[in-house]
């Protein structure tokens, strides 16, 4: 089951993605011969808790197993544990996810009877196995069971070693929800994973904890039979850098050629990578490449190295005027540290303005748990109310007052978005996506009033509950 959250905030406004972490973790249940139903609360239309009792009282599961990701979903996800477990009888509740598997003492609660920490594919089914067997939970690996107010880690699991022999998302589950995913204007979305990890280390990000510094790859052969039994026309690659791997990466192109896969495609790449190897961008737009996430992070080479990103704001610049030159979207974030001041906003938004960004992504540095910066900043968090942790919200002091700062992150978004610069392709899509049903106006809308949320800083400061 995936969590709803109704926050105003947030990049759960303008993207709603497949659970592809349930989806995975159902392939392997299916495969053992168990019935699965997926519950995405985030993609309903409706009341979810309604919603909920509907599906229970059709399912009667006895197993009930929660995604939680993301660290804002943390207090809901308790909500429905202890609801699951004490309206409906829950027999055995597990979560999994990925900041339950990198915080896991945040889930040591009597209704949650143990937590997968890190893949769950072989581990979940695992312990569905000893709970149909009443075995004890101690002697699978990887998990933490909570025992008599204790919570008990288990010895930790190897990772799997070969991801390509891992059963197909069981994306039929998710049916149902299909029409509500998206990514910004891009609708009929579908998600693919290629490759897990990535061997840098920023300090912000906790994705290479996660994996413990590891990469492992889908044969291209495999990443091209899944996008065959995909019917959705955008796909988003959700790999922490698709270009890792330059050489697989070239024959995923040869094959999806070949294939004649029509597809559009966003994926996530780093700048210098870009830079060294243009000519895969110039491969990949032939056959549908449509949009890159590049993590900008910072305009000032000093901050990216305190962040240990790796990278410089000329790189940056450079791998956006190559995909720009092959007419290539770049969705570029920036990350506003706490302590900017006046002029440290009035540089970002003239560059922004000078490179003509059309498509910027601004999050204030949060210190997630599972990275090294909460390590290291930890005792300095003025809050640690998870709803906070929306990459919208300082949780560290502020250099300017708390309202002005506000004032100043909501500017970047008015500013930048002004005029909603889409490029001609975009406007196309738009235009036939609607026209062809696929695309609902009320979707246009809502985007509309999320851009609109994130521009006012009166939505900013009525949802502080600390001093201003």
């Amino acid at each position: 089951m995936q969590p709803d959250n109704e926050s105003v905030m947030g990049l759960s406004n303008v993207a709603l993605i497949e659970p592809t972490g349930l989806e995975a973790v159902a392939g392997g249940l299916l495969n053992d011969g168990h019935d699965v139903r997926i519950a995405d609360l985030r993609a309903v239309d409706k009341n979810s808790d309604k919603y909920l009792d509907d599906i229970i009282n059709d399912f009667k599961p006895e197993v009930y197993g929660f995604s939680c990701s993301f660290t804002p979903d943390v207090y809901r996800t308790i909500e429905l544990a202890k609801r699951v477990k004490n309206e409906y009888g829950a027999k055995f509740v597990f979560i999994g996810g990925h900041h339950v598997s990198v915080y896991p003492l945040d889930f040591n609660v009597k209704e949650v009877d143990a937590i997968v920490i890190g893949e769950g594919e072989v581990t979940s089914v695992e312990l569905v196995r000893a709970y149909a067997s009443k075995t004890p939970l101690s002697g699978i690996s990887g998990i933490a069971y909570n025992e008599n107010g204790k919570q008990i880690q288990t010895k930790p699991r190897q990772l799997i070693k070969n991801i390509n022999e891992l059963p197909f998302f069981a994306r039929h589950l998710t049916q149902e929800y299909r029409k509500r995913y998206y990514l910004g204007i891009r609708t009929s979305l579908a998600c693919v994973e290629t490759a897990r990890g990535c061997p840098f280390k920023c300090d912000f990000c906790s994705v290479w904890n996660f994996y413990r510094g590891s990469y492992r790859s889908k044969s291209p052969e495999r990443v091209v039979a899944e996008l065959k039994e995909i019917k959705q026309d955008y796909i988003l690659v959700a790999d922490d850098n698709f270009f890792s791997d330059v050489k697989r990466v070239i024959r995923i192109g040869e094959l999806v050629k070949k294939a004649n896969i029509r597809k559009l495609y966003t994926i996530q790449a780093r700048s210098d990578t870009i830079v060294k190897h243009p000519e895969l961008i110039s491969q990949w737009k032939k056959i549908g490449l449509s949009n890159i996430f590049i993590g900008f992070e910072s305009i000032d080479d000093e901050k990216l190295k305190s962040i240990n990103k790796s990278n410089s704001s000329v790189i940056n610049e450079k791998a956006y005027y190559i995909a720009k030159k092959h007419d290539v979207a770049v969705t570029a974030s920036f990350i506003v540290s706490p302590e900017f001041t006046k002029f440290d906003f009035e540089k970002l938004i003239a560059f922004v303005k000078r490179l003509k960004i059309s498509v910027p992504a601004f999050s204030v540095l949060t210190p997630l748990p599972g990275t090294k910066l909460f390590n290291d900043l930890k005792d300095k968090l003025v809050t640690l109310d998870y709803s906070y942790f929306d990459l919208f919200h300082p949780v560290l002091e502020t250099f300017l007052p708390k309202r002005e700062f506000f004032e100043e992150f909501s500017n970047l978004y008015k500013t930048s978005y002004k005029r909603l610069n889409l490029r001609v392709a975009d406007v196309l899509f738009v235009i036939k996506y609607i026209l062809t049903g696929k695309m609902p106006l009320f979707h246009m809308r809502k985007l509309k009033r999320s851009m609109r949320c994130i521009s006012t800083p009166s939505t900013y400061i009525s949802s502080y509950k600390g001093q201003l």
